[in-house]
């Protein structure tokens, strides 16, 4: 059985992928002559045409007749903008959105949570003494809550350099063969 790798199944794959382009390219040319015809034509002329309404007197249950492929694009727009105009409801958020709240005005939590606390005083109290007199008006307004064991604060201690990895030595294999008596 030959490999679906070979030369003619890759021949075949070949010429039905350039005759799919063929036809693609046939229908996109008829599309475009049709549309030009459609472009061509004035609006009343192409409502007859087509089997549509008067766009000025449309309902929303007609609008999805408007939304066909064949309705060029300007009468698409012009029915569209009718609909909208005569029925403003349909232009109102639903309040389904996410983004329809405003976030900006949330309250804040009543107090911040124990371990941010204790963890801004172990920082102010790892600052040096300067900085302190020009934190110590804003931290007086702060509450500070004792009930929260001292415990020693140990800066991290970084090296300039990665320890190198250590090198193994190259072994050498070693074979042994058992002898037999032939």
């Amino acid at each position: 059985m030959p490999k679906a790798t070979d030369f003619w199944s890759r021949r075949r794959r070949a010429v039905a992928a350039e005759e799919g382009d063929r036809a693609r390219r046939e229908d996109e040319a008829q599309q475009e002559a049709v549309e030009a015809e459609l472009e061509e034509a004035d609006d009343e002329t192409l409502l007859q045409m087509l089997g549509l309404p008067d766009p000025e007197t449309l309902t929303p249950a007609d609008a999805a007749r408007f939304m066909a492929r064949e309705v060029p694009g300007r009468l698409r727009k012009r029915a569209m903008r009718a609909l909208f105009r005569g029925h403003p409801g349909l232009s109102l958020p639903d309040g389904l959105l996410d983004y329809n709240e405003d976030y900006a005005n949330a309250p804040l939590a009543p107090r911040a949570p124990r371990p941010l606390w204790t963890a801004v005083r172990r920082v102010a109290e790892a600052l040096p003494e300067e900085e302190d007199e020009a934190i110590a008006p804003a931290a007086a307004e702060m509450p500070v809550e004792d009930e929260a064991p001292e415990e020693p604060v140990e800066a991290p201690v970084f090296e300039d350099e990665p320890p190198e990895p250590e090198v193994l030595r190259p072994r050498r294999m070693t074979f042994r063969f058992e002898e037999t008596d032939t």
